[in-house]
């Protein structure tokens, strides 16, 4: 966890609340560092001169920078997480925006990565950001069937299937030739103790009193749980994405060499697919602003995530990778409006 998330906010008054809450609306508008002047306009109660001074305390306390002398502020990380936090007002996501995203969960996709396309496409048309979405994976496996194959008198190969009829397979050793007909014997009593487990329960089943062969048990136990615990810590996501040229779109990658990284970063799956699988299904929205998200890729980005249903056994993540000049009072709803479509479709489509 970053500094930022773990630090204690300073508390602000009411007057530089509502001043930092201008500069955030103001730059992310215009993108351009704003001075006491421009925010006389709109908070005409304060005179520039007020204006002025409560901008050099902001400074100070981290949330503001002024990135010349003589130029305005823009938000720092911190200033953004303390708006976030405290003074943001989400908006309701637009009838049109609505509207817009009907034609796109509307038919019927031809199977799973089609609907992450789709909806992957509709989120980075309904944010003007990069979206990311990832298959959805089981709220923990359960062990549905596993079988022992023999492929050399000391090796066999493991297969488990777990729920919503996904297969894993591992050549495991066995320790000392064994024959099929006593691995399909040792699979058959495995199966009857082991299936409708989860990845914790099944780690913990020791092997019954009456087993003959309690090493081969344990063995086969300790494969077993690996596989079913790799599954659930999302080793496996499969991430889609869309929207890379919204980025460009953002002065903040007018820097060939910034929006490389960025791209390249896009490009690891793995990376991506790890991120997105910490988040945890019942987490609600998740705003990670700069460097709070650990990767040094992303120093001047941000992601906004949430987590879709499918059924009440399965779920996924959807987010979008922005700047931190994000309009976060917009995208946040929209993020999580486009995951209950995206929920809605898979769960029709996979039941």
């Amino acid at each position: 966890m970053s500094a930022l998330e773990t630090s204690v906010p300073i508390p602000l008054d009411l007057r530089k609340q509502q001043i930092l809450k201008a500069v955030v609306a103001d730059y992310t508008r215009t993108g351009v560092p704003v001075g006491s002047h421009a925010l006389a306009v709109h908070l005409a109660t304060w005179s520039s001169a007020t204006i002025r001074n409560e901008l050099a305390n902001l400074v100070d306390v981290g949330y503001l920078l002024q990135p010349h002398t003589s130029a305005g502020r823009v938000p720092s990380d911190l200033g953004y997480r303390y708006y976030v936090d405290f003074l943001m007002e989400e908006e309701a996501v637009p009838v049109a925006v609505r509207r817009q995203m009907d034609p796109f969960f509307s038919h019927a996709a031809a199977g799973l990565e089609e609907t992450l396309e789709v909806a992957a496409r509709a989120l980075a048309l309904a944010t003007d950001a990069v979206s990311m979405v990832t298959a959805p994976r089981a709220l923990g496996a359960r062990l549905k069937h596993l079988d022992l194959i023999s492929l050399e008198p000391q090796h066999a190969l493991l297969l488990i299937v777990l729920d919503g009829n996904l297969i894993r397979q591992q050549p495991v050793a066995l320790g000392r030739p064994t024959e099929q007909i006593e691995l399909s014997a040792l699979a058959q009593r495995l199966n009857a103790a082991l299936c409708g487990g989860l990845a914790c329960e099944v780690a913990t089943m020791g092997p019954p009193a009456e087993e003959a062969d309690a090493p081969m048990w344990s063995m086969a136990v300790t494969a077993i749980s690996a596989i079913m615990e790799s599954v659930d810590a999302g080793q496996d996501t499969l991430v889609v994405h869309d929207g890379v040229r919204n980025l460009l779109h953002q002065p903040e990658f007018g820097d060939v060499g910034r929006f490389q990284e960025v791209l390249d970063l896009l490009e690891e799956e793995r990376v991506l697919g790890e991120m997105l699988a910490a988040i945890e299904s019942d987490h609600g929205t998740r705003i990670m602003i700069g460097r709070e998200t650990g990767l040094e890729q992303l120093r001047q980005c941000s992601l906004v995530m949430t987590t879709y249903r499918v059924g009440t056994q399965r779920w996924g993540t959807l987010g979008v990778l922005g700047p931190t000049r994000m309009q976060y009072s917009q995208v946040a709803p929209r993020v999580r409006y486009v995951a209950t479509r995206v929920g809605d479709s898979l769960s029709r489509m996979l039941g």
